[in-house]
């Protein structure tokens, strides 16, 4: 069980669904107090997000300064926020050992929001288009510190809700691991944390409100469809040739782009659904008409959706934006092509450095 470095005592969230039911069962019964008291503290803390034992205050005040002093439920400082003129928010965590890590809430048109959630310090791919990528290699976060991001959204949310009724106001947001680092090379956290956002009696997001996005490894792709086979599995292709891949991503020279399509079709065959392509548009590199006929080559077979995304700019990184017109240019010209359903995701929070890509671990 793992404490914070700068605190003695045990970290909640880094526990998984039942480890934190038998801790929390344990100690209230050590105390003499009633057992209900372990689903109110779970209730707090998984649904409303509340994450200072002193503000829970449907607890006699002596348990919650028996449980402050017991536990700790904030892993994460929150360092700085930044609002983007369309509403979305980027917050800048700094953990125990002084490291860094962003995450992202972006208010959505439909009434939902999505948190977009990081899992590392860095990432040890250096994608050439990625700002964390530029990072190199991070730290894993600890399954607590992934949690944290996500349950402190749910307080921002509620600030933006005042007006909405409860019967009008979304249950639970979309959970998207897009933001720094690798998941799955993070994997044991990310399924602790995984199922404490599935779990009914935590956090109750829903299967199809949890995506997880992947460079490509094919045996943690495997394991992730049979653990959580609603669950929703997007993999960041961006070229569709061997060659033109292991130049714009270094992971490529581990997994062939062949093992890769393979691994989505086994990925498909366990889950029955579709795997999500993610695939960022650089004007003049992965964007001509090969790349179009390409496209549509290697998914032709594979039952999947083709998610195009804007390459939003990054300090340093020799790519531009395109523009809409070469948006629309090649969306057209794909979904002429090909068989599959072809989406434009339209960034959100560029000019905070918060959208796709841009995230490094740092404000500025």
């Amino acid at each position: 069980m793992k404490k914070t470095e700068k605190s003695s005592r045990l970290c909640l969230l880094d526990l998984g669904t039942e480890e934190v039911k038998a801790e929390l069962a344990d100690r209230i019964a050590s105390w003499e107090e009633k057992p209900y008291r372990v689903k109110q503290i779970l209730r707090q803390i998984y649904q409303h997000g509340t994450l200072d034992f002193s503000l829970m205050t449907d607890l006699p005040a002596r348990l919650r300064e028996r449980l402050s002093a017991a536990y700790e439920i904030m892993p994460l400082r929150e360092s700085t926020t930044v609002t983007s003129i369309d509403g979305t928010r980027k917050t800048l965590w700094h953990l125990a050992d002084g490291k860094s890590v962003e995450s992202v809430e972006i208010p959505m048109d439909c009434g939902y929001y999505t948190v977009c959630l990081s899992t590392q310090t860095g990432c040890a791919f250096g994608c050439r288009f990625c700002a964390t990528g530029r990072l190199g290699a991070g730290r894993n976060l600890s399954a607590g510190e992934i949690l944290c991001q996500a349950l402190a959204s749910l307080n921002w949310w509620d600030s933006l809700s005042e007006d909405t009724s409860d019967t009008d106001r979304p249950k639970s947001p979309n959970l998207v691991f897009m933001g720094m680092g690798e998941p799955f090379l993070n994997y044991e956290n990310l399924r602790k944390a995984l199922q404490v956002m599935n779990h009914n009696d935590f956090m109750q997001v829903g299967s199809r409100r949890i995506t997880v996005s992947t460079v490509g490894l094919p045996e943690q792709m495997l394991r992730f469809s049979r653990d959580f086979p609603q669950m929703k599995l997007a993999v960041s292709l961006h070229a569709a040739t061997e060659s033109l891949r292991k130049k714009l991503m270094p992971a490529a020279r581990r997994v062939p782009l062949s093992r890769l399509l393979e691994a989505c079709g086994e990925c498909y065959r366990i889950t029955g659904k579709r795997i999500t392509f993610e695939y960022l548009l650089l004007p003049g590199i992965n964007d001509r008409l090969e790349d179009v006929e390409a496209l549509a080559g290697i998914t032709s077979t594979l039952p999947c959706k083709i998610n195009l995304i804007a390459f939003n700019r990054v300090d340093s990184v020799p790519f531009r934006s395109p523009s809409e017109q070469e948006v629309e240019r090649f969306r057209k010209a794909l979904q002429a092509t090909c068989n599959q359903t072809v989406t434009f995701r339209r960034s959100h929070g560029a000019d905070i450095a918060g959208a796709c890509g841009q995230l490094a671990g740092k404000q500025g």
